[in-house]
């Protein structure tokens, strides 16, 4: 059971909370031994007590006296604080983004604040878990430490963004007291020029009213323009569905079924009308996702998601990465705009054939399932082609959450209760969605791993330069399968760095004087883990099986159970919710909770993306039930 949270008295999630809270009251949670996260739920739970109509429904479930349980709680919380005043910042760590407020909250409401000394608290906003937005928040926090609060929004450029959310009233935030204009528009226009300067936030710079506290002066807001200019060269066109970047067609009169160039750094894509309108079973227009579109790998690991090693040197300096933030390469950006426009082209012209995707989506769960895996009771409803962008998005994402709870279900009982499922209204996190598989995922768990990959396949190893060979490649491993080499190749400094490679037995000496890999398996395995962060376990070969878990006994490598790997898990996590990161889309929450802008063109922007969120998803389950079909040891 996820934790309490209190969004407002009128949160469509208010009902979905009581339940949890009337568990909490029959399970007498409140006499275990309560840490951090406990305190934070009954803090929240106090909220719910508060309205008379949340706590006459928690009596009437319960038939407690709830005047005695509020001084109860209030007692043990009360408890927890004077056990903890000096030393409470150090549980922040222990909370999940969402209970951030929560904790600030009673931070600041029992005056813990006030045995915290000023660089002290500096430090702790310096922590990459502590967003000085949150502590914006608090008034008194923002006054009593307004000197360090300054100083952390004046050292990054991209706290522009939220001080001018505050003077737009997006939020109610206060900002330290000895923070002036002169210092907010030298921030501003710093930030215009940082790397990381968001399009939306430009727009809001040059249209920004003069009624708000704050003047932004002509010469800050025409650079604004000009850099706005620049980025929206950039950006994938929604309304035309091709820009900068990807040209998508589909000609009637291709024999192959899809043929993919790029010229420079535009893809042209041209994708046969006549195989799709010959082949429209569904089974057939599925693995179109997958051998066409290429949404998945040979592996059926997702390819959209952003990874390290497709960030360039150079990028990682001018983006640098956060914990808290989803990183957006260049590369990332360009499967997005690609598979964007393939989502939407592709339902398009299937509409045209009378083929809806959501009605291939209710096929795979009720029928293909049931006749494949003898899976039964699925449940998917899909709204009607009649209804508007806003109700189908209202209405797919749901059922997003609801083929999870069957999944789990599924998985834990072997087959799925309906009636059980609808006992419980909580909404899962991506990474408890569970598989049938064990051993589904490997990951490098190792400094050893750390050190190989680098000196094997980081273009900054420095050991592959070779200036008497010919040909230019991009790190050792690609000049070790292209040349023949001996140590007289490489200069004194190198042979030091490669030195590690000959300990560690990766690479020797042959017979003849040639470097050569000892086990060319394990380069395979390094270089999987380095290019793709993840492997799925039961789609190689056993001898690459068995290599893994020699690897897993020298706790080289880790294995994981889960439905999606750690990536697509932080992939499906930046578009649904902000659980994990701040920079997400939070779509799921938009329109569950009624926070979606009224734009027409986003919602039909919204529309596309959950369905292709969607269709991850099948992927997925199909990859998991074939698995286990095909004899995995489950």
């Amino acid at each position: 059971m996820s934790g309490i949270k209190f969004y407002s008295e009128y949160d469509i999630a208010c009902g979905w909370e009581l339940e949890k809270i009337v568990e909490k009251v029959n399970n007498e949670a409140i006499d275990s031994e309560w840490g951090i996260t406990d305190l934070l739920e009954f803090h929240n739970v106090l909220k719910y007590i508060n309205i008379k109509r949340f706590s006459d429904h928690i009596v009437q479930e319960t038939s407690i006296d709830i005047k005695t349980y509020e001084k109860k709680i209030k007692k043990k919380i009360g408890i927890f604080v004077g056990r903890h005043k000096d030393d409470f910042l150090n549980l922040y760590d222990e909370i999940d983004f969402d209970n951030t407020d929560d904790f600030f909250e009673v931070f600041e409401g029992y005056k813990l604040y006030q045995r915290i000394e000023i660089d002290n608290f500096r430090r702790f906003l310096e922590k990459e878990n502590v967003h000085i937005y949150t502590v914006l928040k608090f008034k008194r926090l923002t006054e009593y430490f307004n000197a360090a609060i300054k100083g952390v929004l004046l050292s990054d450029s991209r706290n522009a963004e939220t001080i001018l959310s505050k003077y737009l009233k997006e939020n109610n935030l206060y900002l330290p007291p000895s923070l002036n204009e002169t210092d907010i528009l030298s921030l501003i226009d710093e930030y215009i020029d940082s790397p990381l300067v968001h399009i939306n936030v430009l727009r809001k710079i040059i249209n920004f009213p003069t009624n708000k506290g704050l003047s932004i002066p002509d010469k800050i807001k025409l650079h604004a323009k000009r850099k706005a200019k620049k980025e929206e060269e950039k950006i994938f066109n929604n309304e035309t569905g091709i820009e900068s970047g990807v040209m998508i067609s589909y000609p009637n009169d291709q024999d192959e079924a899809i043929l993919f160039t790029m010229d420079g750094t535009t893809a042209d894509i041209k994708v046969s009308r006549k195989w799709i309108e010959e082949n429209t079973d569904y089974p057939t227009l599925w693995n179109n996702f997958i051998h066409l579109f290429g949404f998945v790998d040979g592996n059926m690991r997702v390819e959209f998601d952003s990874k390290k090693s497709e960030c360039s040197a150079l990028e990682s300096v001018i983006r640098p990465q956060a914990e808290h933030l989803y990183y957006q390469s260049s590369s990332f950006y360009f499967k997005e705009m690609l598979s964007n426009a393939e989502i939407h082209s592709y339902v398009n012209v299937l509409n045209i054939l009378g083929i809806r995707l959501e009605e291939m989506i209710e096929w795979f769960f009720d029928v293909y399932v049931k006749e494949e895996f003898q899976i039964n009771d699925f449940i998917v409803k899909m709204p009607s082609s009649e209804a508007s962008y806003f109700e189908k998005c209202r209405t797919i994402l749901p059922e997003i959450d609801r083929v999870f709870k069957q999944y789990n279900t599924l998985i834990e009982d072997g087959m799925i209760d309906q009636e059980l499922i609808q006992m419980s209204s909580s909404s899962f996190k991506i990474k408890d969605i569970k598989s049938f598989n064990k051993k589904k995922y490997v990951y490098s768990s190792s400094d050893w791993y750390k050190t190989a990959s680098f000196l094997l396949f980081s273009d900054q190893s420095g050991i592959f330069y070779l200036p008497n060979k010919d040909g230019k490649y991009k790190n050792f491993f690609k000049l070790m399968i292209s040349k023949k080499l001996t140590k007289s190749d490489f200069q004194e400094y190198q042979l030091r760095r490669m030195q590690w490679l000959f300990d560690n037995n990766l690479i020797s000496e042959s017979n003849m004087g040639y470097l050569e890999f000892v086990d060319r398996r394990v380069i395979y395995v390094l270089k999987e883990l380095y290019y793709k962060e993840v492997m799925s376990y039961w789609h190689y070969p056993e001898d690459i099986q068995l290599l893994l878990e020699e690897l897993s006994t020298c706790n080289l490598v880790d294995f994981e159970t889960s439905l999606f790997s750690r990536n697509e898990q932080d992939y499906l996590d930046y578009y649904l919710n902000k659980s994990k990161f701040t920079n997400g889309h939070d779509i799921r929450n938009k329109y569950l909770h009624g926070t979606n802008t009224n734009d027409e063109e986003q919602y039909e922007i919204d529309y596309y993306l959950i369905l292709k969120l969607f269709v991850i998803i099948v992927i997925k389950i199909n990859d998991d039930l074939c698995i286990k079909e095909n004899g995995a040891n489950t």
